[in-house]
């Protein structure tokens, strides 16, 4: 027999509609792109005195090293002209040499440029994605980027791995060409000048104004497309790999048609950006190459110029070949100095669609607020348990309208018949969570799931929450959990039980990847654990009483590396006994379920429900069979109206 008081739910909470009316972005070499880029560097350069800058400098030596070194060998034609006509075998021999030496010099300050450019983009890979890192696991933000959509940032993942890595190699190929350019169309301009007059390095320059020009109004185009091609390259990865992690169920479905159909829109849709671009990178190839060709022939005409106007008529037939070439090199090389930085346009355009992307998952990462129940492992502050104060979350979507306006229009607040919370927070109970008024929505949506509603989650007390699918039964564990927020009332959640207090089991493990130690283990991590690693009796106990000692005699072992996905080869059901195993190895005071047991059978669930008791844990359940009531003290029932009742069961039920 039940005891039942039912409590009638106050009247629907009025929310805010949020409309989504955002305009297309647009994404250029512009002050945004500026801005992003330069956040970015201050990661690259984090002090003076790094590995980073150190790195740096040497390549900027190596770098005007080797512009000497191009100078002289770009000078050894004019010294064979010199030689060559007037058959002189000595100097021959000497030019010779001094050109091999040349060579050698060259071939080891490129080689070492490129060298030292990958050990600078290794450098800034690790900074630029461990600074990620950082905040993208930072309590639930991942989970916030992922699931919530939270400011629409598509593919994360993404963009912590490849965008990082094209964005580092590309940034690491040009910094010492774009750094040392200037030092080097100063000191050739100059030759130029000195052998051609004002006339050369001023068409020169202005041949580089209107390419670069050109260049511009290209180039704007791809960086926007080229940031689009890598969110829908994302799109179609992310595509294939759902396909991989539930190929299992597509094939029960016999879904392979659809599941085509569907991959081939979204490669399609790919395919069409990627053709887009490859339309404006035709036009920019075209004035890329034209600029490169058109380059040797003005350094002929810069030449001509003086030639013609009989600058050079003192001079003997060998002494004009040796001067040509000389002034040649000069003024192509000035062109090529210039033409190099028009050629990085298609890199420019690159690396400023990886900033904007980059840039902007670091400015919605920062933005996203920190969940103060759970600290980050590598702070130092703890949180005192004898500390009064409450951790509390209140109403941080605005979804709801004040609450003064709620009030009237909303009944009085019901009390839980049948349960007396006062009597069971006193003595040696301890409260852990606390419910007062809250409504819950999922996030940027009006539906409301479950409303005013007044909980608390206290010691010795086990509840179990049912209801309809979709009626809320879950999103009540995640505003407990803090993933999602309240759209009206508060959830305090007390210091003295501590976050490694409190487990969450999904219905859904999560197996990462790992030995099978570390599976039992997480999330705790082997190195950091204070349990010794070493205590297999007490792993095989636990292993014994979830039914999983097979696994351990496939593995052959807790620490032997496993080169499978733990999820592709373990039942469904194998999963939440592993997840049991983490509960069992963890022992905490509050076990929270969600359907944890819903693969199970009976009597299995029966043997993990009991074990928990013996382990004094006080257990919340999410579940639908009638079998699990015996294990708990009273239920939560949810309509699918918003509405809830709260009833307490006899304990011989």
């Amino acid at each position: 027999m039940e005891s039942e008081s039912e409590l009638q739910s106050p009247p629907e909470v009025n929310i805010k509609s949020r409309k989504d009316s955002q305009d297309a972005k647009k994404y250029r070499c512009d002050f945004l792109f500026l801005k992003r880029f330069l956040r970015i560097l201050g990661l690259f350069f984090p002090g003076c005195f790094t590995p980073h800058t150190a790195l740096f400098l040497l390549l900027l030596i190596v770098a005007v090293g080797e512009q000497i070194a191009v100078y002289y060998v770009g000078l050894i034609p004019s010294e064979f002209y010199s030689v060559l006509p007037v058959k002189n075998f000595d100097g021959f021999m000497e030019v010779l040499w001094q050109s091999l030496l040349y060579i050698i010099l060259i071939a080891v300050n490129k080689s070492a440029r490129q060298y030292i450019s990958s050990l600078l983009y290794i450098r800034w890979r690790e900074a630029l994605t461990a600074y990620i890192h950082k905040y993208y696991f930072r309590n639930f933000t991942y989970y916030q980027l992922n699931v919530l959509r939270v400011d629409s940032i598509d593919n994360p993942d993404q963009r912590i791995t490849q965008d990082v890595e094209r964005l580092c190699n590309q940034f690491s190929q040009i910094i010492s060409l774009f750094l040392i350019s200037p030092f080097t169309v100063a000191f050739y301009t100059y030759n130029c000048y000195v052998n051609s007059g004002w006339i050369g390095p001023v068409s020169i320059y202005l041949f580089f104004i209107i390419g670069t020009v050109i260049n511009k109004f290209v180039m704007s185009p791809v960086v926007n497309l080229t940031f689009c091609q890598q969110r829908k390259e994302g799109a179609f990865r992310f595509k294939h790999m759902q396909i991989r992690s539930n190929a299992e169920s597509a094939a029960f479905y016999v879904a392979g048609d659809v599941e085509r159909a569907k991959t081939n829109h979204t490669l399609f849709t790919l395919l069409d950006t990627q053709l887009n671009v490859a339309n404006w990178e035709f036009w920019l190839h075209i004035a890329v190459n034209m600029f490169d060709y058109l380059g040797s022939i003005l350094s002929y005409v810069v030449i001509a110029v003086p030639i013609f106007a009989g600058a050079y008529d003192n001079l003997t037939s060998d002494e004009l070949y040796s001067l040509i070439s000389q002034n040649s090199f000069v003024s192509m090389y000035l062109i090529f100095c210039f033409s190099q930085l028009i050629d990085l346009s298609n890199q420019i355009s690159d690396i400023a669609a990886y900033s904007h992307r980059i840039g902007e998952l670091i400015e919605s990462l920062k933005s996203l607020p920190v969940n103060d129940y759970y600290p980050d492992k590598d702070d130092n502050e703890k949180i005192d348990p004898d500390d009064s104060k409450l951790v509390a979350i209140r109403d941080t979507q605005k979804l709801v309208e004040e609450e003064a306006d709620i009030s009237s229009r909303m009944s009085p607040r019901g009390d839980i018949n049948g349960v007396d919370s006062q009597s069971i927070a006193s003595g040696e109970s301890l409260m852990a969570f606390q419910l007062d008024q809250v409504a819950i929505c999922p996030p940027d949506k009006e539906e409301v799931l479950v409303k005013d509603l007044n909980l608390e989650i206290t010691s010795s007390r086990n509840l179990m929450i049912t209801g309809a699918t979709g009626s809320g039964k879950t999103s009540i564990l995640r505003v407990l959990h803090g993933m999602w927020p309240t759209a009206a009332g508060s959830v305090d959640r007390y210091p003295t039980v501590q976050p490694k207090d409190v487990m969450f089991l999904p219905q859904k493990p999560f197996l990462s990847d790992g030995t099978l130690r570390e599976q039992i283990m997480y999330p705790a991590k082997v190195s950091s654990t204070s349990q010794p690693i070493d205590d297999d009796d007490k792993l095989l106990d636990i292993l014994a009483r979830v039914g999983l000692l097979k696994l351990y005699n496939r593995i052959g072992g807790f620490d032997v590396s496993v080169e499978w996905n733990w999820s592709d080869v373990m039942t469904p059901g194998e999963m939440q006994c592993l997840s049991f195993a983490r509960l069992f190895y963890a022992r905490p005071k509050f076990a929270i379920l969600d359907e944890a047991t819903s693969a199970l059978t009976i009597t299995h669930e029966d043997a993990m429900y009991r074990h928990c008791s013996n382990l004094n844990m006080t257990i919340v359940s999410v579940g639908h069979r009638e079998t699990l009531r015996k294990f708990h003290d009273c239920v939560l029932h949810l309509d699918g109206k918003g509405g809830w009742t709260m009833r307490s069961l006899n304990s011989h039920n």
